[in-house]
């Protein structure tokens, strides 16, 4: 069975392959295989962040500045 690092790694690993025209890839999640697409990359994102969430790991996101227009 993987730990939580391998699982992560692997989850990540199908992300980058659909953000970049993989059609569909498989992962191990739990005992079971589990298919993911362009059409529920979100479920794939939310278990990324729920593996990072086990890990300790935060998710920090930063964003520009916000300009102001006149």
């Amino acid at each position: 069975m993987m730990n939580l690092q391998e699982r992560l790694s692997e989850a990540e690993h199908a992300y980058h392959q659909i953000q970049t025209g993989t059609m569909a890839v498989s992962i191990q999640k739990g005992d079971r295989r589990v298919e993911y697409n362009r059409a529920n990359v979100h479920e794939l994102r939310a278990y990324i962040d729920d593996l990072k969430s086990q890990l300790g790991i935060t998710n920090v996101r930063r964003r520009r500045p916000a300009g102001v227009g006149f």
